[in-house]
């Protein structure tokens, strides 16, 4: 009984201890919940470049360069030396008569025609964009002639500090082949001494038909408006240039200037060297619209600039392009619109830094230019910063009207060294940050360079949808996308 008491006893302690060491499952204290890693919010620009590659398809070429590459400056020098009045050299005879004062051999124009060959367009060794810097009074002549269509050729000129866009014009020839008939451009001698006046459609064919071996051409004088009988009011300083118009169609010698920059309309000639024969003169060549033609041969008229009568001859000068930079102001998480109107500026490089001018403030965030809070686009406009000036058309958008403003584009200049457009910096202000905006090289870009021709979309008219051939542009940057 004892044995059998015992052996109760020593179970009833074992399932006593084994009920205290083995815990049921409400027993098992929580395990500690894992702190979250919070997302980062991303930056303006993190959003910006996933809206914009999303706007665009999704992908975007490598050599994508959003136009800047193409405003990269590139300086080009010319050299000049001063011809003597009194030099017998061959090719620069002087004549006495107050209406010509200048002839030109035969071998003149046979240099002339070696760099402008008939039929062949114009090399690109040639300068073909170019106006002059008006020192003085300064004499040219219309020496040649081998058009058939009756052209308008006349001059411009605007202010050292002026834009090309501020020129004033003047005709100087209204309809070249029925001047030449009435006007005796040209004349031209076989012995020196009996001077004849041809058809007015002989031109060059006064050398090849007539026999001649010297030519003289009526000549005009730019003068600069300070003494009695100055025929011509351009001042000391101005930058001149030449234009040729046919029907509706008007081009300049600054390329920049026409509608197609490719197109050569003009060409200019200049030897520096002291034995060629066209040395100490400027030799304009320029295009005469034949429509039956497309050779851009740049020789159809031609003018001389020298300085054998006047001390005062102008300097060669290569303009610089004008580019339209269009901007968003990298608000892609209030769903942006794409229309690159929020910043319109056209700016043209200089030695000093930049003009630019303000064309149109279509954001309602503050941006500015050159890190400088006075050049903030709407400040330079005068309007409140809510205001979009330059881009509403009520008609599409009538529910604007109270944000829409009209202002005359703002002209400022910028100092500093930029090596191409891009370097101009142009920040919007998000929260308490400035931020530049930016063209990333095969990535998303919220600014981009076009000529100073391109029509930038009214407000809330998306780019793509405006010019369809942006996606094309996108994946290729050859394509021409706007007109």
């Amino acid at each position: 009984m004892r044995k059998l008491l015992m052996m109760l006893m020593a179970t009833a302690i074992c399932a006593l201890v084994t009920t205290s060491c083995v815990k049921g499952p409400d027993d098992v204290p929580p395990s500690p919940t894992p702190t979250p890693t919070p997302t980062p919010t991303p930056t303006p620009e993190e959003q910006y470049d996933a809206a914009f590659l999303n706007y665009v398809g999704g992908t975007i070429a490598s050599n994508q360069d959003w136009g800047f590459n193409a405003s990269v400056a590139a300086a080009r020098g010319m050299t000049r030396g001063k011809y003597g009045q009194d030099d017998p050299r061959d090719g620069y005879a002087l004549s006495l008569d107050p209406k010509y004062q200048k002839s030109y051999t035969k071998n003149f124009y046979d240099e002339i025609f070696k760099f402008l060959p008939e039929g062949k367009k114009v090399s690109d060794d040639i300068y073909t964009n170019f106006e002059f810097e008006d020192r003085g009074p300064f004499r040219f002549d219309i020496i040649f002639s081998y058009t058939t269509q009756d052209i308008e050729i006349g001059y411009y000129h605007y202010g050292p500090n002026q834009s090309p866009d501020d020129r004033k014009e003047k005709k100087l020839v209204t309809a070249f082949v029925q001047d030449l008939a009435k006007e005796d451009y040209f004349q031209y001698t076989k012995n020196g001494v009996t001077w004849t006046t041809p058809d007015a459609d002989m031109g060059y064919q006064m050398f090849s038909l007539l026999g001649a071996n010297e030519v003289q051409a009526r000549f005009f004088t730019l003068r600069d408006g300070s003494e009695e009988g100055d025929p011509i009011d351009v001042p000391v300083g101005d930058i001149v240039g030449f234009y040729v118009k046919a029907g509706d169609k008007k081009v300049y010698t600054n390329r920049y200037l026409n509608e197609n920059q490719e197109d050569k309309y003009f060409a200019v000639l200049y030897d520096d060297n002291k034995d060629g024969i066209l040395y100490g003169s400027y030799v304009i060549g320029l295009e005469d619209f034949d429509s039956n033609e497309d050779d851009h041969d740049c020789n159809d008229v031609i003018i001389v600039v020298n300085n054998h009568l006047e001390d005062t001859y102008p300097l060669l000068r290569i303009p610089k392009p004008t580019w339209r930079v269009i901007g968003e102001d990298l608000s892609a998480e209030e769903n942006t619109d794409f229309d690159f109107n929020d910043i319109v500026l056209d700016v043209t490089l200089t030695k000093e830094g930049a003009e630019c001018v303000l064309q149109a403030a279509g954001g309602q965030l503050p941006l500015r230019v050159n890190y400088d809070d006075n050049l903030e686009v709407h400040k330079l406009f005068g309007v409140d910063q809510k205001m979009m000036v330059n881009t509403i058309n009520l008609e599409k958008h009538p529910e604007l009207k109270q944000y829409k403003v009209d202002k005359d584009p703002v002209k400022f200049s910028i100092k500093g060294s930029f090596k191409s457009v891009y370097d101009v910096v142009i920040q919007v202000q998000k929260g308490n940050q400035w931020h530049e905006l930016y063209a990333k090289p095969g990535g998303s870009a919220c600014k981009i360079l076009v000529k100073p021709t391109f029509k930038w979309p009214d407000e809330l008219e998306s780019l793509k949808v405006v010019y369809p051939k942006f996606i094309d542009y996108v994946n290729d940057p050859n394509v021409k996308w706007y007109p």
